[in-house]
């Protein structure tokens, strides 16, 4: 079964080279020196992600305030989207903010006029331009002042992500929670792992794929998220320098804090994973590799390895 994936928002935000980087394995840093050339019509693409197939539609923006006024032109491109992803950037938020506002208020009512059942879901992009020793209490501000200023009757996701090598996992991680609700296999391993670690305080485990790419993330609820942005620089700096492996585990020194880190191999589990790597502000060593064993161990019985 393909599920539909709606990608909009203005032009030159960076829709379609998300979509080049996450589902097509182009380099980043080659399209920051070559931009693709603007989207110009409707550009519909099937892609493989891990367990699902995806249809992802990618609408030009100089056309969204057209689409947003034109009933046929909604029923084409949101009609059977599972999810409809509108696409701003920060430097467009902090230049006019009404106007996302806006563009997502629009987005809402449409989708609850045609009964499209679409999640709506917002990603902020290019954090990279944010300064780096405020971005995490900075997006924090946003995500709060879109929340207050929206005052919608449904709760909608914002994530925030960047193609910057330092954090390009921000990117992988959105796409992959948005999947998630359309993935048997996403789904079932994210549960498994909110299951393992609910007990536990300050932690967070990804896993990441062939590619070194983080696909999978879970932090327990009193994770202080402004530490992710840390985390994800910490990986980025372990996989270029290939020491992404268990000689790395122990403490870490991460900007305000000092976490302990547990890497493991993923690879036998999926064809696609690679590593756990887990960090954690509380727990011992000893204790996160025991957590790491019990996944392994839920992961056998899932996928029937043995």
């Amino acid at each position: 079964m393909t599920s539909k994936l709606c990608l909009v928002g203005k032009p030159e935000v960076g829709k379609s080279t998300i979509k080049k980087v996450i589902f097509e394995g182009e380099d980043p840093n080659e399209l920051i020196l070559s931009p693709l050339a603007a989207t110009i019509s409707l550009n519909f693409s099937i892609y493989d992600y891990m367990d699902t197939k995806v249809s992802l539609l990618d609408a030009p923006g100089q056309s969204l305030n057209l689409l947003l006024k034109d009933e046929q032109k909604q029923v084409i491109t949101f009609g059977d989207s599972k999810a409809i992803v509108y696409i701003f950037d920060y430097p467009s938020w902090i230049k006019n903010s009404q106007d996302i506002l806006d563009d997502v208020r629009s987005i809402y009512e449409i989708n609850k006029k045609h009964e499209f059942g679409a999640k709506i879901i917002l990603f902020l992009h290019k954090i990279d331009l944010v300064l780096s020793k405020k971005i995490g209490s900075m997006l924090s501000f946003i995500r709060r002042q879109i929340i207050n200023q929206l005052a919608l009757p449904i709760e909608i996701p914002i994530y925030f992500t960047s193609l910057h090598p330092n954090l390009i996992y921000t990117t992988y991680n959105a796409i992959s929670n948005t999947i998630s609700d359309f993935s048997e296999v996403t789904l079932g391993l994210k549960e498994i792992i909110r299951v393992l670690i609910k007990d536990i305080s300050k932690s967070s485990l990804f896993i990441s794929n062939q590619e070194g790419n983080l696909i999978i993330q879970e932090t327990t609820s009193d994770f202080d998220n402004n530490m992710l942005y840390y985390l994800y620089e910490k990986v980025f700096q372990l996989q270029k320098s290939s020491e992404i492996n268990s000689a790395s585990n122990g403490l870490i020194n991460l900007g305000p804090k000092i976490f302990t880190m547990v890497i493991d191999d993923a690879s036998r589990f999926h064809s696609n994973f690679k590593n756990f790597i887990f960090f954690s502000e509380d727990l011992e060593e000893s204790d996160m590799i025991k957590i790491l064993e019990g996944l392994k161990n839920k992961l056998k019985e899932k996928f029937n390895y043995t």
